[in-house]
C-alpha cells in the first residue's frame, strides 16, 4: 500500500495554520515514525509514533479530531474524506475513507482535495481543541 504521497498532501492541508497547536503537530508530523499502515478496501489507517521527547505545552494534551478535508474522485464531491486522530497531545493515526464511492480507488486515481468550508474554518478548529481542554 503506498499511500504516502496522499497522505502528505492531506497532513500538509490538515495541518495548516498559524494557530499554535497546529504549528505543534506540524513538528511532530516532520518527525513522526509510520508504525503501521492498514488498507481495508474502503479506506486505510496509517498509524504514527511521535517522540514523547517533543515537547508540548499542557493545554495541548488533549485528545481530539481533526477532519475538514474531502476529496473529489471523477466529480463526485465527497468521495473519500480524512481524520487525523490526536490523543493526548500527540498525533496518532490518519484514517482515509469512502463516502460517496464504494470502494477505495486505485493509486494512480486523481483525488481533488478540499476543506468542507469554501475556506479553512479556523474558528471551529479552535472550538475542538478548546472545548476538549474544558473551555467554551
Amino acid at each position: 500500500m503506498k499511500h504516502k504521497e496522499l497522505a502528505n498532501q492531506v497532513m500538509k492541508m490538515l495541518l495548516s495554520g498559524d494557530e499554535e497547536v497546529l504549528l505543534t503537530l506540524r513538528e511532530q508530523y516532520k518527525r513522526a515514525v509510520v508504525v503501521s499502515e492498514e488498507n481495508t478496501g474502503v479506506g486505510f489507517f496509517i498509524r504514527y509514533q511521535v517522540d514523547s521527547a517533543i515537547r508540548i505545552g499542557e493545554e495541548f494534551k488533549t485528545t481530539f479530531q481533526i477532519g475538514d478535508i474531502d476529496g473529489e474522485i471523477d466529480g463526485i464531491d465527497g468521495a473519500v474524506g480524512f481524520v487525523l486522530f490526536i490523543k493526548d497531545g500527540y498525533l496518532t493515526m490518519l484514517e482515509g475513507y469512502t463516502n460517496g464511492i464504494d470502494k477505495w480507488p486505485e493509486m494512480d486515481t486523481e483525488i481533488k482535495l478540499y476543506y468542507n468550508a469554501t475556506q479553512r474554518d479556523y474558528e471551529s478548529l479552535r472550538k475542538i481543541w478548546t472545548k476538549v481542554n474544558g473551555g467554551v
